[in-house]
């Protein structure tokens, strides 16, 4: 690739001096769409005592220069390595990569956080992108053993001259803060300082629900099955009409829930979020309406008696929506309300429902939320709402000139719905980790799907590490990785959704506690019998959930396959993966298990 090749001629006299006496300036590559390239120096800005920025303005070009440009790519010289060099990088994914291959790439497009790392020997840097920071992809990319690590901003994708100044912040730590612990620390401390998010503890004063969610185990039950052809076993195609509606498989009906909520109680489980996903309208297959209980279920009579008997036993339950797919079958779909690409062309996939469209996120504030949201609560929902799919991607642009809005446009309307969501319901959960909603999310249920995609395994790979929880344990709830959902079932499919099964059984326990996970149960509660694996990991997770509360502030391998996770009020938890005992501060850590060491 050009670019790495200049970048090799640039920086190969430098990767042997000190890091801080690099920080002067980065490289900014330049691709145009007729195949040429170019590359500058950026000159450094000092910031702080250790944080210098990189900023290209928008004004550097005119419209018609812009127009010309594909990519820009901004490569720090800290940001190489050879094999053999003793450190790593990591991404916001939690993908952390040691300096030990010969070649291979990761171009990652999805980036749950603005910020990327890297250590090298006693030194290490964060970087986080303020500007254009839902416009680029990270990439790793090694080359005859040379490692390069870069953001690339997809100038030619935003389809429009650029709408802010790339801005880079790189912050150095030396010693013993050179760790991907620091990295974490110090993005969380960016959002903070800057009021895009609040610490739980605090979040919680006058929020009941929110306080009661911050104590509760997840429970996200499957009423039926989504309206996939695959599911309902109809070869109706993308489109289905209300003459042909495909027939929906219920697992759970509103008297069967309420069945289960009396066994949940009976079984000693005394503070539960409950979760019911596809009790709507032909399980979302209607949307943009979701505020109408699914009548083979029960319809709305049964819906409120359910919510109503939740209440009575002290739960708090929620309904499942999704705001992202839009059905020609639903009374309500209007395609003026569809975000279009710059080609003037919908986009749309095979959804929940069938062939789906993505609604313009401006659209689904101003027209889809209010009534929908009046109509749930009048079924009596009063906990968390749970927005499936919004957290779990970045945000979309809308080329609609009625409606136009930048991928910053659409998180602030994602944001703006997250407000209304706490309005109505006192919060709400999402899918995933990506952090253009964490100004309003309360919860994710699960923060990484590796290895099979957001965080996909690679050879280059060496381990995941909690670099996200560093930054919002404490801030928002998490469940750490699809696998860890459900992690005690001992009725598990045979073969499931890969991400489902990235663990074995001993170490899922292991790793929901040491990335500071909280209880979550999905893919198994369509069995009672995972009611009694909910019972005894509730018990223990008692003792554990007062970290919910509490900033994540290291975590690191202390010890070959031992693991250590330090929170803010100084508990510790330690991990052991290894086969043999670990002792730590005078007590043992069994093989195959954790321990909890109190401040």
């Amino acid at each position: 690739m050009k670019i790495l090749k200049m970048a090799a001629v640039f920086s190969a006299a430098l990767l042997s001096t000190s890091v801080f006496a690099l920080v002067e300036d980065v490289s900014m590559f330049v691709e145009y769409k007729n195949g040429k390239t170019s590359s500058e120096n950026i000159k450094l800005e000092k910031i702080s005592e250790n944080t210098y920025r990189a900023r290209v303005p928008f004004k550097k070009y005119n419209r018609w220069q812009w127009g010309k440009i594909k990519h820009i790519s901004i490569l720090s010289a800290d940001a190489q390595a050879n094999k053999g060099d003793k450190g790593y990088w990591v991404l916001s994914d939690g993908r952390m990569g040691e300096f030990n291959c010969q070649s291979g790439k990761i171009d990652e497009r999805r980036n749950p956080m603005q910020m990327y790392g890297v250590k090298k020997g006693d030194e290490a840097f964060v970087a986080i992108i303020k500007g254009l920071k839902y416009e680029y992809s990270m990439v790793v990319n090694v080359e005859d053993g040379r490692y390069s690590i870069y953001p690339r901003f997809h100038i030619e994708a935003i389809g429009m001259p650029i709408y802010e100044d790339i801005i880079i912040d790189f912050t150095y730590f030396k010693g013993d803060a050179a760790n991907y612990s620091s990295m974490g620390r110090a993005y969380r401390d960016y959002q903070l300082s800057r009021g895009a998010v609040r610490p739980l503890r605090e979040r919680i004063k006058g929020n009941e629900r929110l306080k009661y969610s911050s104590e509760a185990v997840f429970l996200k039950f499957m009423m039926a099955s989504f309206m996939r052809q695959g599911e309902t076993g109809l070869n109706r195609g993308f489109h289905w009409k209300d003459v042909d509606a495909p027939n929906i498989q219920v697992f759970r009906n509103y008297d069967n829930m309420m069945g289960v909520l009396k066994k949940l109680k009976k079984l000693g489980i005394d503070k539960a979020d409950i979760i019911i996903t596809n009790w709507n309208w032909r399980s979302n297959g209607r949307s943009p309406i979701y505020g109408v209980a699914e009548p083979e279920l029960g319809g709305n009579a049964k819906c409120r008696k359910l919510t109503a008997l939740a209440k009575e036993l002290g739960f708090q339950v929620s309904p499942h929506i999704l705001h992202t797919e839009n059905y020609t079958v639903s009374p309500a779909f209007d395609k003026n309300d569809l975000a279009q690409d710059i080609n003037g062309k919908y986009y749309h996939y095979d959804g929940m429902g069938g062939e789906a469209y993505n609604p313009c996120w401006r659209q689904v504030y101003y027209k889809q939320v209010l009534q929908n949201y009046t109509n749930m609560q009048l079924l009596g929902f009063n906990g968390p709402i749970h927005i499936d799919v919004t957290s779990a991607i970045t945000p979309y642009p809308c080329f609609d000139l009625s409606h136009f809005c930048t991928r910053n446009d659409t998180a602030f309307y994602m944001n703006q719905v997250g407000l209304l969501s706490d309005a109505f319901f006192g919060g709400w959960t999402s899918e995933s980790s990506c952090d253009q909603v964490a100004n309003t999310l309360d919860y994710a249920l699960y923060v990484s799907a590796y290895p099979s995609y957001l965080g996909a395994a690679n050879p280059l790979v060496s381990r995941m590490v909690p670099i996200w929880q560093l930054a919002y344990h404490g801030i928002i709830m998490s469940n750490p990785f699809a696998s860890t959902i459900d992690y005690n079932a001992r009725k598990r499919p045979a073969v499931g959704w890969g991400p489902t099964n990235s663990f074995t059984p001993q170490t899922r326990r292991l790793k929901f506690v040491e990335f500071g996970g909280r209880l979550t149960y999905y893919w198994n509660l369509i069995h009672d019998e995972t009611l009694e694996d909910v019972k005894e990991a509730y018990q223990e997770y008692k003792k554990l959930r007062y970290l919910q509360l509490e900033y994540m502030d290291f975590h690191d391998e202390i010890a070959p396959g031992v693991f250590l996770t330090v929170f803010g009020d100084g508990s510790k938890i330690v991990t052991n993966y290894s086969d043999k005992p670990f002792s730590y501060e005078n007590q043992t850590v069994a093989s195959l298990d954790y321990k909890l060491f109190k401040p």
